[in-house]
């Protein structure tokens, strides 16, 4: 007998990243269906979110809501015996991070952090190149910037919290996996909007062991998603294209220390549509995720700890 689809329910359909990105795959892959969509009332009610986690026929939720209606949405979907894919970042602060996933816990039910790089096949060729050929790891340097344009968008207030909130998990996450671990020394520099939210930041981890990760990120400069990830016996350069990953076959070149290159095939994919089909092999056969709960609880303070920094 055929395994039923995972049954979606959507808390903020109107958002560009549902509608462009994660709609479409489930829209061609069979596992999965969306039963329900639910978006704001005209005059700002959220009784629709609440009405959807009553329905008896949504398995999972998916919330790409605002930043700061994370955590609060995800506790009252988990309430309601959801399972949970949300987008990054999963909840503002370590706190938060740590409630909701105790909540997912007590529920019995699965929570992930809808975090797609780790899904595509060329970022997990990648990190097993980089433990193969690169030999003890000594600099992640990530770069992730674009022109906002938008004054009033919720990026750039308390309803988003900045750029590191935005697109620091792209410079960030490869490094974590890498190197899952606690920074022994944080430092940042950012500049910040009168609402106290970071439109450019600079910061640097030092992992230990002679590994440090830098973060580049800006709502203000030039369109740049690039990564170099350099160790004592070669690199790997992502010029461009850092996330989500190429929809078409690529190739990954592993220099060297001793001047010779490699190329390496690397097949191309939807990886927003990897992530879903994996959180479904998670929420329907108890398979560990590529980016569970102790990446996002670390990532939490790694974000937390170069805000502070930063000020």
């Amino acid at each position: 007998m055929a395994e039923q689809p995972l049954r979606w329910g959507v808390l903020g359909a109107s958002s560009r990243i549902y509608r462009g990105k994660i709609l479409p795959p489930i829209q061609h892959r069979a596992g999965h269906t969306v039963v329900a969509e639910a978006s704001r009332t005209s005059d700002g009610s959220d009784a629709p979110y609440a009405d959807l986690l009553r329905r008896s026929d949504v398995d999972a939720v998916y919330i790409p809501l605002p930043n700061d209606g994370h955590a609060p949405w995800i506790l009252r979907a988990l309430e309601a015996g959801k399972h949970v894919l949300c987008e990054k970042p999963l909840t503002m602060s370590v706190a938060d991070t740590d409630a909701v996933f105790a909540a997912a816990e007590t529920a019995g039910r699965s929570l992930v952090e809808a975090y797609m790089w780790p899904h595509h096949p060329r970022n997990q060729l990648v990190l097993a190149l980089a433990a193969e050929h690169l030999g003890a790891l000594r600099f992640s340097r990530a770069r992730f910037s674009f022109p906002l344009g938008r004054a009033h968008d919720h990026r750039v207030d308390e309803r988003g919290g900045g750029a590191l909130f935005d697109v620091g998990i792209y410079c960030l996450g490869p490094a974590l996996l890498l190197a899952p671990r606690q920074p022994v020394r944080v430092a940042a520099s950012a500049v910040r909007n009168e609402h106290d939210a970071d439109v450019s930041l600079a910061g640097w981890l030092d992992l230990g062991d002679g590994f440090s990760a830098t973060a580049d990120v800006s709502f203000e400069s030039v369109h740049i998603r690039s990564w170099d990830l350099t160790g004592t016996g070669g690199s790997i350069r992502i010029p461009s294209f850092m996330a989500p990953g190429p929809d078409d076959a690529s190739v990954v070149t592993v220099e060297h220390a001793d001047g010779s290159t490699t190329d390496h095939a690397a097949s191309g994919a939807d990886a927003y549509g990897e992530m879903l089909d994996q959180f479904a092999e998670v929420v329907q056969h108890g398979a560990t995720p590529r980016w569970g709960a102790p990446q996002s609880r670390l990532l939490a303070r790694w974000i937390q700890a170069l805000h502070t920094a930063s000020r």
